[in-house]
């Protein structure tokens, strides 16, 4: 672990001249932001689902893993000016206890593993939010609490300090593991609460190179292979990633890969 490794990452030094360029054009994840909205087609997708007693977000996310798993680049970040590749495929979201304004927001991981299909994901994350809805706490929610409630000056001073370790490299694996920000992408289901996908922002704060929101589904017109047009179920996708990462034609090619995951879910099996 230093300045060239890190606890959860390694620097990539075979990079082509204008990528590693890009951390000094574009010196913030803001700067660098690129947006997708990807329509998914669910026809296919809702009636495996209710074959087989999924929901729509565990696709999601074991679409969202083979994404990392098949195209690496999708699982990068850049820290320091330098782009490194990710140890780990984790992903993360908010989990809550009950769907109601009062209900305590969590922010959850899930580590993955690349031999993981669709099943092995329903598992891992069924067992991350049942911690959620039976009142557990996480490490990181606690952290929060403490630093609330020192003298803004302190919180801020502490914040510089961690930013200042992990341009470094030199934040500790434990630390990254408990933060919620330190992860191969970070995903909202707004979907469940009975809207459409926004764009999500960019945080400065982490290494998330990739944010993705899932909304809700609807009815829509879609046009076959053929030229007909029918009404189906279907879902808009937006994405928010940071281009740093990767190039326009490698990103073009790896969402056309998900959307052929979402549309055909027994392909992640």
């Amino acid at each position: 672990m230093g300045i060239f490794n890190r606890a959860d990452g390694r620097y990539i030094k075979d990079l082509p001249t204008y990528i590693k360029f890009f951390p000094f054009l574009m010196t913030r994840r803001h700067d660098a932001s690129v947006y997708f909205n990807q329509r998914i087609d669910l026809t296919g997708t809702v009636e495996y689902c209710k074959k087989n007693n999924v929901k729509i977000f565990h696709v999601f996310l074991a679409s969202l893993l083979r994404l990392g798993v098949e195209k690496p680049a999708f699982n990068r970040f850049v820290v320091g000016k330098r782009v490194y590749q990710r140890n780990h495929l984790v992903i993360g979201f908010m989990a809550k206890q009950k769907i109601d304004e009062e209900s305590r927001e969590i922010s959850v991981k899930v580590f993955f593993d690349e031999k993981d299909r669709l099943f092995d994901v329903i598992k891992k994350v069924e067992e991350k939010v049942s911690v959620v809805k039976s009142g557990g706490d996480f490490d990181a929610d606690n952290t929060i609490d403490i630093l609330i409630r020192l003298p803004k000056f302190i919180t801020s001073f502490i914040f510089m300090c961690i930013r200042t370790i992990d341009h470094f490299g030199l934040l500790s694996r434990k630390f990254i593991d408990e933060n919620p920000l330190y992860v191969s992408a970070y995903v909202t289901n707004v979907g469940s609460i009975g809207i459409d996908a926004p764009f999500h922002h960019m945080y400065e704060w982490g290494t998330t190179s990739v944010f993705a929101a899932l909304g809700k589904i609807h009815k829509d017109y879609v046009v076959k292979e053929d030229g007909t047009a029918a009404i189906t179920d279907v879902v808009n996708i937006k994405f928010t990633i940071d281009e740093r990462i990767a190039d326009g034609v490698h990103m073009a090619k790896a969402l056309g890969d998900f959307q052929r995951y979402m549309e055909n879910p027994e392909l992640l099996e």
